[in-house]
C-alpha cells in the first residue's frame, strides 16, 4: 500500500494522512536572515539526501531489513518528506538563489529515480521496483508538480516575464532578472518532467504491480501541461512556456495508458472553449499521438482525435446565440479551428470520421458551420492528390478482395460528391462569414487543381450569382473564385467562342454522318419529318441524338471494336463534348455582364478594383465579355476617386497597351486594340476613352509611333477604320495638340478626312472624325504668308461645302441622318479655327437658301415645293448656327471682361506702386482717380454683359438672316392638318426651334405652348420626344422661370409608353432637380414609380435621384414621403411595387424626430383611407420605420385610429413584426409596454375578427332575404296574371262554354277554374 497517495491540494499534507506541520521542528524565524538561514538548511538537507540516493541507486529502496536504519531514514522519512512541503509551499517566498537549489533538488531527485527505473529494467524485464521508490517518485513528483502550477500561476497572473511594473531606480533590471530566472526553472522542471514521463511510460511493468499504474501518479505530468499549454498563447510564450515539450508529455501519456484519454478529452476540450489559442495546439497533439505523423498510417488508431471529433459532434449548438452572455457562443468559436486545423493535418482521419459533425451545418453557429466548410475543403484537395497517386482511403485496402476494394472506392466517391455539395449548397448560407468561407474554399480546391470538371460549370454560375450578394467581402470572395476558374480553365489559353463554334460545326458534322445504323436511321427520319426548316427544332434532334450516342458509348465501352472508324468516331466524339463544354464555360461568363457592371458601379472601392483584376485577366483570354466590361469600367474615369481612376488607367494599359508580363506591346498591335475598342463604343463610352487615352498621352504611356501609324491608317483605309484612326488622333490631341496642330498634318487631315475619297464615298464618318479633331487646333490671325493659315482657309472650304450638303443623296433618308452628325462638327470646327466664324456662316446659309428653295437669279421660286430633306437639312444648320452664334458671342463677353480685369488689376498695382513715393496730399487724388476708374471699369463689365444680351435676345433670331425663316420653323412645328408627313422634316424643325428658344428669352414664352402641343402631336415619333425632353432640360436651364409651369407635362414623359422617352426625362429632371432648377413637388410620386420601371438604367437612376436627395442637410425626402405615400395610395399601383418603393424611402429617415414625426403622420392617416388594402400599405411603412421607444408610445395613444383594421391579417402582420423588432432592443420597463401593446393588438384583432364575421353573416343574410323576396313578388305578380286572365275568359253566367258555345261538363269546369284552395296559397304568399 502507498505511503504517499496523492493529495487533492498541497494543504491536504497537513492532515491524515501525513499530518505534516508547516515548519518542521525546530525551524528558527527570529527575523528575515534566521529564516533564510532555515530554508538554507532544509535545502542542504535535501541535497545530501540525494547524494544519499546517487550512491545507493536501487540498492537504497532494496532489502531494507538488511540496511541501517539510519540510512534509509535519510533518504525516506518524515523529515525529507516534512522539508519539501515546507520549502514548496513557500516557494514564492525564497531568495531566488534557494528556490533555485530547491528546483534542482526537486529536478535531480525525480531524474535520478528515472535512472534507477531504467536500469534495474535493462537488467531484469520483469523485475517490480519496491513500494517505497514508488512512494518516493510520487512524492518527489507531486512537489514538481507543486512548484510548477506555482510557476505558472505567477506568468498566468502576470507577475514574472517583464509583466509587472517595476518601482524605483533599477526596478526593470531587476525584473528582468527575475523573469530569466524563472524562466530557467521552467525549462529545468520541463525538461524533467518529459523524462519522468518517458519513464512511467516505457517500464510501466516495472513500476507497478502488473503494469496497473497508478492514475493519479501519472495524471500528474498531464496536469501541468494543461497549464503550461494555456499559457502558450503565441509562439514566443509556447517557446517561454514549453509548449513543444507540453505536447509530447500529453502524448507520451496518452500512449501509455488507455485509462488517462477520457479523462484527458475532457481537458481539453474545456481548454478549447476556454482560450482561442488552443484548437491549433490540440490539433498538433493528435498528430503526435503514437509517435506518428503520417497520415496514411494508423489514421483509424488515433482515438485522441477521433473522441474529440465525437466530443465537438455532442456540442448543442442550437443552444448557443451570438448575443449570449455566458461565454457559450465564444466556447463554440474556440472549439471550431480546431476541425479545420485537423482536417489539414489528417485528412485522412476526419475524412473517416466527417459524418459525426456534419450535423453542425444546421447549428446557429456560423463559426462552426463555416470551420466545417474550411475542413472539407482540406480533406477534398487530399482526397484528388490521392485519387491523382492512386491511393486508397484505407491503406489496407490492398490486402483485401477485388470486390470490397471496389465497394470501398464507390462509397468514397459517394462522399466525395455528397462533400461537394454541401459546398455548393452552403454558398447560400445565412451568414456572410460562412458564404465568404465557402467561396474562399472553392478558390483553394481551384488553385490545388482539385476541382473536378463536372463542378466548373457549377461553380461559376454560383460566384456569379454571389456578385450580387449584399456583404463586401462575399462579393470580393467571389470575384476572385470567377478569376481563378479563368486562370486554372482546363481549355486552351484562348476563351475567343469564334474558333470553338466553328470547330464545333464541323466535328458535329463528322458525328452526324457517321453515326450508329440505328441512330442514324433514327435521326434520318427524324430529320424528313420536319415540315419546314425549322432551325430550333433542328437543333434539338441533333442534341438529342447526340446524347444518345454519348449514352450509348460511356454505358458500354467494350463494344467499341478497334476498328480505326470507330475509334475515330469515339474520338471526335469526346473532342465535340470537350468543345461544347468550352462554350459553355464562355456563355456562362458572357451572360453575367449585368452582374459585372453591378460590381463597377458599386460604392465599394474593393468591388471597383476586383472587377478590374477580372476584366484584365479575362481579356488576355480572349473573352468578349472583357472589352465590354473595360469599356464599362471607363465611365469611372469621372470618379470623384483619384484611385479608381489611377485603377481604371492601369487596367486599360494592361488590356489594350501592354502584355501580360508588364512589357508594351508593339506599336501595330496597340492601333489595332485601338481601333477595335473605338469602332463599337457609343457616344459615351467613347467620351470615356477619349479621356483614358488624353491621361495616357499625358503620362507618355502611349508610343508616338502609335501616332504615326493612325495617321497612316487615315491616309489609306478604306471604310470605318478611316474614321476611327483619326477619332483616336482626335483623343490623343486633346492632351497634345501638337498631334493635328501643325500644317503638314493639317494637310493630311484635309486630304483623308474632307478630300475627294470623302466626296466619293459620301463617308460621312470620317468628315465627322476630321472636323471633330479640326476642334483641337487653335485659331489663328489672318496671314497669307502663313502655310498654316492657307491650309486653314482650304479647311473652312471644304467644311462649308459639307455644311450645305451638296454632296448628299435626297433619295436616301439615310445618308441624310448621317450628314446631321458630320455637319454638326463641321460647324464647330468652323468656330473653332476661323477668324470670322460669323462671315463663313453667313455665306453657308445663303448658298443654302439658294439650294433649298431653288431660287433663280433673280431670288424668286423657281417651284413651288421644297424637297423635304433639303428643308430638314436647312434648318439642322441655321439652327445650330444660331446656337453657336450665342456660344460665339459669350466667348468674346468673356474675353472681354478678362481683358478689363486685367486691365483693372495692372492699374491698382501702378496705384499701389504711386502710394509710395508720392505725398500725402496727392495720395487723396490718385486714390480718387483710380476709385473713379475702378467704377468706370464696373460699368463698362455692365455694359459688355447688357450688349450680349441684347445680341441674345434681338440680333440672333430677332434682326438677323435666321430671324427671316423662324417663321417657317414655326409653322413646320406646328404642320396645321398634318399636311407634312416626314419625321426627319418633323424632328430637325422642332430640334430647330428648341435652339431658337434656348437664344431668346421672349421667343422661348411664346412658343412654348406650341412646342409641347408638338409633343403630344407626336405619339408614333419616340426619337422627336425624347430629343425634346433633352432640349426641355436646356430650357429649363436657362429660363427656368418660363419653363416653370409647365413643369406638370415634363413630369408626364416618366409615363410615356417609350423606355427611351422614360430614360431621357427622368435624366432630365435629375439634372434639374439636383441643380435646383425646379423644386422638388408632389410630382416626385412619378419618380417614385420609377423605382419599380422595368428598365434597370432607370431604376437605378431614380435611386441615384434620391439618394443624392437624401445627402442635403434638410433631407427633402422626408417633407415629400406623406405626399407621396398618398398619391400612391389613391393610385392603381400594385401591392408589391407600393411596398417596394416604401421600404427604400424609408431607409433615409434616419434621425429619431423625423421617424416619430412620421409615424404621428401615418397613424393620423388611417381614419382616412377607405379600404382595408390602404390601411394594410400604411401599416406596412410603420414596421420599416427605425422605430425609438417614442414612436411605441406614439402608435400606443394614437391606438384608437387603427383598432378597427386589427381584424386583417396583413395589418396585424406588420404591428406584430414591429413589437417583435422592437423587443430586441428593447429595455425592461419598455419590454413590459411592449407586451401590453402586444396585448391590446390581439385582443382588438380576435374581437375585430368577430365582428367581421358578424357583419359579413348579416350582409349575406340580408342579400338572401332580399333574393327571396323578389322571387316571391316575381311569382305573384305572376298568380295575379294568371286570375286576372281566367276572370276574363269567364261569362257572366256559371255555364262555362268551350268558345263555341258549347256547356262544359263539371270535370272540365273544375279543370278551367282555378281551386278555392291554390286562391287561399296565392293570398297567403303575397301576405
Amino acid at each position: 500500500m502507498s505511503k504517499f497517495p496523492i493529495p487533492s491540494t498541497l494543504q491536504d499534507l497537513e492532515s491524515d494522512p501525513f499530518d505534516l506541520l508547516p515548519y518542521p521542528v525546530g525551524f528558527a524565524d527570529d527575523d528575515e536572515a534566521t529564516r533564510a538561514d532555515s530554508f538554507d538548511q532544509l535545502v542542504l538537507f535535501l541535497e545530501q539526501g540525494n547524494r544519499t540516493l546517487v550512491n545507493g541507486g536501487i540498492e537504497t529502496f532494496e532489502n531494507i531489513e538488511n540496511t541501517q536504519e539510519e540510512e534509509f531514514q535519510e533518504w525516506n522519512c518524515e523529515d525529507r518528506i516534512q522539508a519539501l512541503y515546507t520549502l514548496v509551499r513557500k516557494s514564492a517566498s525564497l531568495s531566488p538563489s534557494t528556490r533555485t537549489r530547491l528546483v534542482h533538488v526537486i529536478c535531480q531527485a525525480v531524474c535520478q529515480i528515472s535512472c534507477i527505473l531504467a536500469s534495474v529494467a535493462k537488467k531484469e524485464t520483469s523485475y517490480v521496483v519496491p513500494q517505497e521508490l514508488r512512494d518516493a517518485l510520487a512524492c518527489h513528483l507531486y512537489m514538481l508538480y507543486t512548484i510548477m502550477i506555482f510557476m505558472e500561476s505567477e506568468i498566468k497572473a502576470g507577475k514574472a516575464l517583464g509583466n509587472t511594473c517595476a518601482q524605483g531606480k533599477g526596478g526593470k533590471s531587476q525584473d528582468k532578472d527575475n523573469a530569466q530566472h524563472i524562466q530557467t526553472l521552467r525549462e529545468a522542471c520541463a525538461s524533467t518532467m518529459l523524462t519522468v514521463t518517458n519513464a512511467m511510460a516505457l517500464y510501466r511493468s516495472n513500476l507497478w504491480k502488473r503494469g496497473v499504474p497508478d492514475e493519479n501518479v501519472i495524471s500528474l505530468p498531464c496536469r501541468v501541461a494543461y497549464q503550461m499549454l494555456e499559457n502558450s498563447t503565441s509562439v514566443t510564450t509556447r517557446k517561454l512556456s514549453s509548449g513543444d515539450v507540453a505536447l509530447e508529455i500529453i502524448a507520451i501519456s496518452l500512449e501509455s495508458n488507455d485509462g488517462l484519454r477520457n479523462t484527458v478529452v475532457s481537458a481539453l476540450m474545456d481548454m478549447m472553449h476556454s482560450n482561442e489559442h488552443m484548437a491549433p495546439l490540440v490539433a498538433e497533439l493528435c498528430c503526435i499521438d503514437k509517435g506518428d505523423c503520417n497520415d496514411s498510417q494508423d489514421y483509424r488508431e488515433n482515438k485522441l482525435a477521433t473522441e474529440l471529433l465525437r466530443e465537438i459532434g455532442r456540442l448543442d449548438g442550437g443552444a448557443y446565440s451570438t448575443s449570449d452572455t455566458s461565454g457559450k457562443a465564444n466556447g463554440i468559436k474556440n472549439v471550431a479551428p480546431f476541425l479545420n486545423e485537423l482536417a489539414e493535418k489528417k485528412p485522412l482521419l476526419v475524412l473517416e470520421h466527417i459524418h459525426i459533425v456534419l450535423h453542425h451545418l444546421n447549428s446557429e453557429p456560423y463559426n462552426l458551420r463555416s470551420a466545417i466548410i474550411i475542413a472539407i475543403g482540406h480533406l477534398l484537395v487530399r482526397r484528388m492528390e490521392t485519387d491523382h497517386t492512386g491511393d486508397e482511403v484505407n491503406p489496407n485496402t490492398e490486402h483485401a478482395n477485388e470486390n470490397n476494394g471496389e465497394t470501398k472506392l464507390q462509397k468514397s466517391n459517394e462522399m466525395k460528391e455528397k462533400l461537394y455539395n454541401i459546398l455548393l449548397d452552403h454558398v447560400y448560407d445565412v451568414s456572410s462569414y460562412t458564404r465568404s468561407t465557402v467561396l474562399k474554399t472553392w478558390s483553394a480546391l481551384i488553385e490545388a487543381q482539385s476541382l473536378p470538371t463536372d463542378k466548373l460549370i457549377p461553380v461559376t454560375k454560383l460566384a456569379i450569382d454571389r456578385l450580387q450578394d449584399k456583404t463586401v467581402m462575399v462579393r470580393r470572395n467571389a470575384m476572385q473564385v470567377l478569376t481563378l476558374v479563368l486562370e486554372n480553365n482546363p481549355f486552351t489559353e484562348s476563351l475567343n467562342p469564334v474558333p470553338y463554334e466553328n470547330k464545333m460545326e464541323e466535328v458535329k458534322k463528322y458525328v452526324l454522318e457517321n453515326l450508329p445504323i440505328n441512330l442514324k436511321e433514327a435521326f434520318e427520319e427524324s430529320m424528313n419529318n420536319l415540315e419546314d426548316e425549322n432551325i430550333s427544332d433542328k437543333s434539338e434532334i441533333e442534341a438529342a441524338v447526340i446524347r444518345a450516342v454519348t449514352d450509348e458509348v460511356q454505358s458500354s465501352p467494350d463494344r467499341i471494336d478497334d476498328v480505326e472508324e470507330n475509334v475515330e468516331f469515339v474520338k471526335k466524339l469526346k473532342v465535340l463534348q470537350f468543345l461544347q463544354s468550352a462554350i459553355e464555360f464562355i456563355n456562362t461568363f458572357e451572360s453575367a455582364n449585368d452582374a459585372f457592371q453591378s460590381m463597377l458601379l458599386s460604392s465599394n472601392k474593393s468591388d471597383v478594383t476586383e472587377a478590374l483584376h477580372f476584366f484584365v485577366r479575362a481579356r488576355h483570354f480572349q473573352l468578349p465579355c472583357a472589352v465590354t466590361g473595360i469599356k464599362q469600367a471607363l465611365s469611372l474615369m469621372w470618379s470623384d476617386e483619384q484611385s479608381i481612376q489611377d485603377e481604371v488607367l492601369a487596367a486599360f494599359v494592361d488590356v489594350f497597351i501592354c502584355e501580360t508580363n508588364g512589357e508594351r506591346l508593339p506599336p501595330k498591335q496597340i492601333v489595332d486594340n485601338l481601333i477595335k475598342l473605338v469602332g463599337k463604343s457609343n457616344a459615351s463610352e467613347l467620351a470615356c476613352i477619349e479621356e483614358a487615352i488624353a491621361r495616357l498621352v499625358k503620362d507618355e504611356l502611349i508610343p508616338s509611333e502609335v501616332f504615326l501609324i493612325l495617321w497612316s491608317v487615315a491616309a489609306k483605309a478604306a471604310g470605318r477604320p478611316r474614321s476611327i484612326a483619326m477619332t483616336i488622333l482626335s483623343m490623343g490631341a486633346t492632351a497634345d495638340s501638337g498631334i493635328v496642330d501643325s500644317a503638314s498634318r493639317l494637310r493630311h487631315l484635309l486630304q483623308a478626312g474632307l478630300g475627294d475619297y470623302t466626296e466619293e464615298h459620301r463617308d460621312w464618318a470620317s468628315a465627322k472624325s476630321a472636323a471633330y479633331a479640326l476642334q483641337r487646333v487653335s485659331r489663328v490671325k489672318p496671314d497669307p504668308s502663313s502655310a498654316k493659315f492657307l491650309v486653314l482657309e482650304q479647311i473652312v472650304e471644304r467644311l462649308s461645302i459639307i455644311i450645305q450638303g451638296e454632296w448628299c443623296d435626297d433619295d436616301s433618308e439615310q445618308d441624310t441622318c448621317a450628314w446631321f452628325g458630320a455637319t454638326e462638327e463641321a460647324i464647330n470646327a468652323i468656330f473653332a479655327i476661323c477668324p470670322a466664324p460669323e462671315q463663313v456662316a453667313r455665306m453657308i446659309i445663303v448658298g443654302m437658301i439658294y439650294s433649298t428653295f431653288e431660287l433663280g437669279k433673280s431670288g424668286t421660286l423657281s417651284e413651288q415645293f421644297c424637297h423635304s430633306l433639303r428643308l430638314s437639312r436647312f434648318f439642322f444648320v441655321i439652327g445650330h448656327i444660331s446656337l453657336k452664334l450665342l456660344v460665339y458671342s459669350e466667348v468674346i463677353s468673356g474675353a472681354v471682361r478678362s481683358a478689363n480685369a486685367a486691365r483693372t488689376i495692372s492699374k491698382q498695382e501702378q496705384a499701389d506702386r504711386v502710394k509710395s513715393t508720392k505725398r500725402h496730399g496727392k495720395e487723396i487724388d490718385e486714390n480718387n482717380d483710380i476709385e473713379a476708374e475702378l467704377g468706370l471699369a464696373q460699368a463698362a463689365e455692365a455694359e459688355t454683359e447688357n450688349i450680349v444680351a441684347e445680341i441674345a435676345e434681338k440680333e440672333i433670331i430677332g434682326r438677323g438672316l435666321i430671324e427671316v425663316f423662324s417663321p417657317l420653323v414655326v409653322r413646320v412645328v406646328a404642320n396645321e392638318n398634318g399636311r407634312l408627313s416626314s419625321k426627319i422634316l418633323m424632328q430637325s424643325s422642332v430640334l430647330t426651334l428648341c435652339k431658337f428658344m434656348c437664344i431668346s428669352r421672349s421667343f422661348c414664352e411664346k412658343h412654348l405652348p406650341l412646342l409641347f402641343t408638338a409633343i403630344e402631336n407626336s405619339k408614333r415619333d419616340i426619337t422627336l420626344r425624347a430629343n425634346t425632353v433633352i432640349a426641355l432640360g436646356d430650357l429649363a436651364f436657362r429660363f427656368p422661370n418660363e419653363v416653370e409651369p409647365y413643369t406638370s407635362k415634363i413630369y408626364s414623359g416618366l409615363s410615356d409608353d417609350s423606355m427611351r422617352v422614360r430614360l431621357h426625362t427622368l435624366m432630365v429632371l435629375t439634372h434639374l432637380i439636383l441643380n435646383d432648377m425646379v423644386k422638388v413637388k408632389g410630382q416626385v410620386c412619378e419618380i417614385a414609380l420609377c423605382l419599380r420601371d422595368s428598365e434597370i438604367r432607370i431604376r437605378d437612376m431614380a435611386r441615384l435621384l434620391f439618394h443624392e436627395l437624401s445627402k442635403r442637410s434638410n433631407n427633402p425626402i422626408y417633407n415629400l414621403l406623406p405626399e407621396i405615400i398618398s398619391r400612391l395610395s389613391n393610385m392603381s399601383v400594385k401591392k408589391d411595387d407600393f411596398r417596394s418603393i416604401m421600404s427604400f424611402l424609408l431607409n433615409f429617415i434616419k434621425k429619431e424626430r423625423q421617424a416619430e414625426m412620421i409615424v404621428e403622420k401615418l397613424c393620423q392617416r388611417f381614419p382616412k383611407c377607405s379600404t382595408i388594402s390602404q390601411k394594410a400599405n400604411i401599416a406596412y411603412c410603420l414596421a420599416h420605420v427605425k422605430l425609438n421607444e417614442k414612436c411605441i408610445k406614439i402608435l400606443n395613444e394614437n391606438f384608437n385610429h387603427y383598432k378597427d383594421s386589427l381584424f386583417d391579417e396583413d395589418v396585424l402582420r406588420n404591428f406584430m413584426a414591429i413589437v417583435i423588432k422592437t423587443k430586441k432592443f428593447a429595455k425592461p420597463e419598455m419590454k413590459q409596454y411592449l407586451e401590453e401593446w402586444e396585448g391590446k393588438l390581439k385582443t382588438h384583432s380576435e374581437m375585430g375578427l368577430e365582428d367581421e364575421k358578424a357583419n359579413k353573416n348579416a350582409e349575406h343574410e340580408k342579400k338572401r332575404i332580399a333574393k327571396r323576396s323578389d322571387r316571391n313578388k316575381k311569382r305573384t305578380t305572376k298568380e295575379d296574371q294568371s286570375i286576372h286572365n281566367d276572370e276574363c275568359v269567364s261569362s257572366d253566367d256559371e255555364n262555362y262554354t268551350d268558345g263555341k258555345g258549347i256547356e262544359l261538363s263539371g270535370k272540365e269546369k273544375r279543370n278551367k277554374t282555378p281551386s278555392t284552395r291554390r286562391k287561399k296559397r296565392i293570398l297567403t304568399n303575397v301576405n
